[in-house]
């Protein structure tokens, strides 16, 4: 049986993650290691001054599961260092679509990239959500059916086919309202989602403080994953290499540095 790892940024609490693990029912055995908490935003950030604390929970559908006390990344490693060897990694369903160039920021997309760097094909996957508020939640409000039934989809084609060359893992959004018969699109990354930017308020003592806020971009060219999931509303599926090396002629670079 194939060995499959599902983790995720919102928690392992969450109704998105519990229905990965149903979405490859019978596909593989399923091991389960994701943050304890909420980590959304925490890209590949690594815990390395303290020690990671474990704990197992029950999650309907894995062989084992464990709740780490720590960021996607640190999930990764600590599932590698525990059972070794997967043969797909499964990271969400994130509540809330990861987008363009700025999925290094996401912990769920992070934590795929985290396994393909171990050689192993992995699969980010997020649903887009109606409302800002449920983002950062459980999910309770939220159907995952539609987003289950592309994850097995996906799923048990990188099963049976691998990945093509070049190609270490997949970043898959999926419309808020997408149905089983919702087209899908193979794109690239748009260059951004949002204009990140600071809202100053004042604390009651008459202190400010500061918010990061997201300006949502409205314009996205086409064939990148926004354009077909904003756009065209279809599910975009786009193919990650994470050697982000520039495809450039090495040798005229370094004629260009040495003169």
């Amino acid at each position: 049986m194939p060995r499959i790892l599902i983790t995720n940024d919102d928690g392992i609490y969450s109704r998105g993650l519990r229905a990965a693990v149903q979405a490859v029912a019978g596909l593989g055995e399923v091991y389960v290691v994701a943050p304890l908490y909420q980590m959304s935003a925490s890209g590949r950030a690594m815990t390395l001054h303290r020690p990671l604390r474990a704990k197992l929970v029950d999650v309907p559908g894995a062989k084992i599961a464990y709740g780490i006390d720590g960021t996607p990344t640190d999930c990764v490693i600590f599932a590698l260092a525990r059972f070794t060897e997967f043969d797909l990694a499964i990271s969400g369903i994130n509540l809330g679509e990861n987008l363009s160039t700025e999925i290094t920021v996401s912990g769920t997309a992070s934590a795929a990239i985290e396994a393909a760097t171990n050689g192993i094909p992995s699969i980010a996957i997020s649903l887009e959500v109606s409302r800002e508020k449920y983002k950062f939640g459980e999910g309770n409000e939220v159907d995952f059916s539609v987003a289950s039934y592309f994850l097995r989809k996906v799923a048990r084609a990188v099963l049976r086919n691998g990945l093509p060359d070049g190609v270490d893992m997949l970043n898959v959004n999926v419309p808020s309202d997408a149905s089983e018969e919702t087209g899908i699109a193979v794109t690239r990354l748009a260059h951004r989602m949002y204009r990140p930017t600071i809202e100053e308020r004042i604390d009651p003592k008459g202190n400010p403080y500061y918010w990061i806020v997201g300006r949502k971009c409205r314009e996205f060219e086409l064939g990148t994953d926004a354009y077909a999931l904003k756009v065209e509303r279809k599910v975009s599926v786009t193919p990650i290499n994470i050697d982000m090396t520039a495809r450039v002629d090495l040798e005229d670079l370094y004629e260009l540095l040495v003169i």
